[in-house]
């Protein structure tokens, strides 16, 4: 996932745009192996300013789960999210 992606994926987060798209996409990460959740020290940052759900990470790409999920492209390397994703 390009930086310029996960930029547009935290202003749709900011903007509360896609909001149906990343929460079916957050349910398929819920059930996913590759779902981390931050350091104790990036978990009190990050949820200071977004809140307790912008705590978790994708174990295979580095990408927060909160703005990868807004990202209109289908940006799961392990295809989960599959073509029904787009909208």
């Amino acid at each position: 996932m390009k930086l310029t992606q996960i930029a547009q994926g935290w202003a749709n987060l900011a903007m509360d745009r896609n909001r149906e798209l990343a929460l079916q996409r957050l349910e398929i990460c819920d059930t996913c192996p590759s779902k981390r959740q931050m350091s104790s020290v990036g978990t009190v940052i990050v949820s200071s300013v977004n809140g307790e759900s912008s705590t978790f990470y994708c174990a295979e790409c580095g990408c927060p789960l909160a703005a990868l999920s807004r990202v209109p492209e289908d940006g799961c390397k392990l295809g989960k999210w599959g073509p029904d994703s787009y909208y």
